[in-house]
């Protein structure tokens, strides 16, 4: 059996990978790895691990008799990849903008406490100091949320900057 020399391309382990190999896993790093062949020339390629990988959707498992495809088998991976990190980041999004629209109440309710207590008469200033007060314990909190959600909406976008 004739082997050729790869790398791994996550651990860079010296592999012998025989010929007529399509897929396979690195004994070094556990990665799974494909064997691409384009114009010519022949390199191993990690294919991204996916969580939730849709039965029989993997090219491997069809019935019919069609030649192992490698690179369809590394797109439809690429996509469902896309499509979860997709998912991730509207959510995340979502919960910072909800954060902000929270911010601006509580904001709004502490500024018309304040003018209550300023301005307002004497049997309304103990109701405009709790909101004033309750605006200006709280509004940092919402802050330091709507900046966690943030951070991680951009956590998931670099995640998956490899795969666009």
């Amino acid at each position: 059996m004739n082997f050729e020399l790869h790398l791994c391309p996550c651990c860079a382990a010296h592999l012998r990978v025989p010929q007529s190999l399509n897929a396979m896993r690195c004994n070094n790093c556990d990665a799974e790895l494909l064997m691409l062949n384009e114009g010519g020339v022949r390199g191993l390629a990690l294919l991204p691990n996916v969580d939730h990988i849709v039965p029989y959707s993997d090219p491997r498992q069809r019935s019919d008799n069609v030649a192992f495809d490698a690179r369809e088998l590394l797109e439809s991976r690429r996509l469902l990849i896309l499509e979860d990190a997709q998912r991730k980041h509207s959510r995340w999004v979502g919960l910072f903008f909800g954060c902000l629209i929270l911010l601006i109440g509580t904001a709004t309710a502490g500024a018309i406490g304040a003018n209550t207590v300023l301005h307002g008469d004497a049997a309304n200033i103990q109701a405009g100091a709790a909101f004033f007060l309750l605006a200006l314990t709280f509004a940092p909190l919402i802050a330091y949320t709507a900046v966690y959600f943030h951070g991680r909406a951009q956590l998931v976008r670099a995640s998956v900057r490899r795969w666009l």
